[in-house]
């Protein structure tokens, strides 16, 4: 018997049910058995029972597959949000750390030429002492970076690791391939004697 199918799948219990024969065959709840009989006349052969539907449990299941899919799918922009969130934080943290950066001061040499991350300040700069302080003059800077900027810098007059001096530069915002001239202020006095010059962005 085993090309016969069974009644409607597993889980159909026992009984007589009709075969392909069309004879009552016993189904003992796993297999086809070789007992048959006849229907009675007038008794109706018992039919097999209706494979039970699930469309509660496919509904449901479906659900969980839109839900894992949309969760997966957060779980991926966020995390290349966060990969880029990253990559920023160590682009500044190197910028930062370049020379001329906030965190490490550029020594400078008054009248020459330099650059800070993409700000390139031309030689012919002066520091000038006056009745308030001092004052740097014709320190003109050209923006080389991607994007317009500002320049925002603090100068300091060094001897040893003590700062003796320092004034503030700075500019509105400049074009990118455009130069400009920084305005400084200090209300220090202008050291007599100092080791050297640095340079470096406040942010």
């Amino acid at each position: 018997m085993s090309d016969q199918q069974p009644p409607s799948g597993s889980g159909t219990p026992a009984g007589f049910y009709p075969d392909s024969t069309g004879s009552m065959r016993w189904w003992d709840g796993a297999a086809w058995t070789e007992q048959t009989q006849q229907p009675a006349p007038g008794q109706v052969a018992m039919a097999a029972p209706p494979k039970k539907k699930h469309t509660v449990r496919n509904v449901l299941l479906g659900l969980v597959a839109v839900f894992v899919l949309f969760v997966g799918g957060c779980m991926a922009l966020i995390g290349s949000a966060a990969n880029e969130v990253s990559k920023s934080i160590d682009k500044e943290v190197a910028k930062d750390s370049e020379p001329g950066g906030p965190d490490n001061p550029l020594t400078i040499s008054e009248g020459k030429a330099f650059s800070v991350s993409g700000f390139d300040y031309a030689a012919g700069w002066k520091v000038v002492d006056n009745e308030f302080g001092f004052d740097i003059t014709k320190l003109k800077v050209t923006n080389n970076r991607d994007d317009k900027d500002s320049a925002l810098v603090e100068i300091k007059f060094m001897k040893g690791s003590e700062v003796l001096a320092l004034t503030d530069c700075t500019t509105e915002p400049v074009a990118v391939g455009q130069t400009t001239t920084l305005s400084c202020l200090s209300g220090d006095d202008l050291p007599a004697k100092y080791d050297k010059i640095t340079i470096n962005d406040t942010f």
